[in-house]
């Protein structure tokens, strides 16, 4: 496994439970395409997290969806049709000179990630070796193109390297809202069984390291 990879398993720690699972096998038959490694090994440790309460990684399930299909082939499904429509009604979408693609559209961008104003982390599906895919954050006014794959991304925000993180992970003005108490570095959400680990063991048992909020080292604002 990666350098950044192991990297961010040494901030994140280790979970105290098992999640379900995920059949990657059949990722290259639901989806028409494998995932990149290291976001499959973090998955199957971790499972579905949201980090400081407010960033979610994003992990399939198998629960029924009625109609729609379920599991990994809900993702495709989803993308090309509710991602498609959010990121195509945008002006920044139609602004950018050769518009990105949205998967499963050769090239396109898929989804693995996203915080409570939409904005969407996602691979940038270029070329046939998921693990050289690189990240695009799609905000609501641009798409921010990362030079990395999803372990160095989460390492280069989880460590205060991300210029825009303050528009990623997005925190309650206290003038408005009164003071926040820190907030737990990821807390577990569900599985691919459907599992919600957060609500069966509580957020509180899962900070890293002993860590009650994230551990930034920002860089100075110019």
């Amino acid at each position: 496994m990666t350098e950044a990879w192991n990297r961010l398993r040494a901030i994140m720690g280790e979970p105290l439970y098992v999640p379900a699972r995920v059949p990657w096998e059949l990722a290259p038959v639901e989806m028409g395409v494998q995932l990149p490694s290291d976001y499959r090994a973090f998955i199957d440790l971790y499972g579905g997290v949201v980090l400081n309460g407010e960033w979610g990684v994003y992990t399939p399930t198998s629960e029924s969806r009625g109609v729609e299909p379920s599991g990994l082939a809900w993702w495709r499904y989803d993308t090309d049709i509710s991602f498609r429509d959010q990121v195509e009604g945008e002006e920044c979408y139609w602004e950018q000179p050769g518009a990105t693609p949205i998967f499963p559209d050769p090239g396109g961008l898929l989804p693995w990630g996203w915080n409570s104003n939409h904005h969407q982390c996602c691979w940038r599906t270029i070329g046939p070796d998921p693990d050289k895919w690189p990240v695009t954050v799609f905000f609501e006014d641009r798409l921010d193109h990362f030079d990395g794959g999803f372990a160095d991304f989460l390492v280069t925000v989880l460590t205060g390297g991300y210029a825009a993180e303050d528009e990623l992970l997005v925190r309650a003005d206290p003038a408005v809202w009164g003071p926040e108490k820190p907030r737990p570095l990821w807390s577990p959400h569900r599985d691919w069984a459907g599992r919600n680990w957060d609500a069966e063991w509580g957020a509180t048992g899962f900070m890293a390291s002993g860590s009650t909020e994230m551990p930034w080292t920002r860089n100075p604002k110019g």
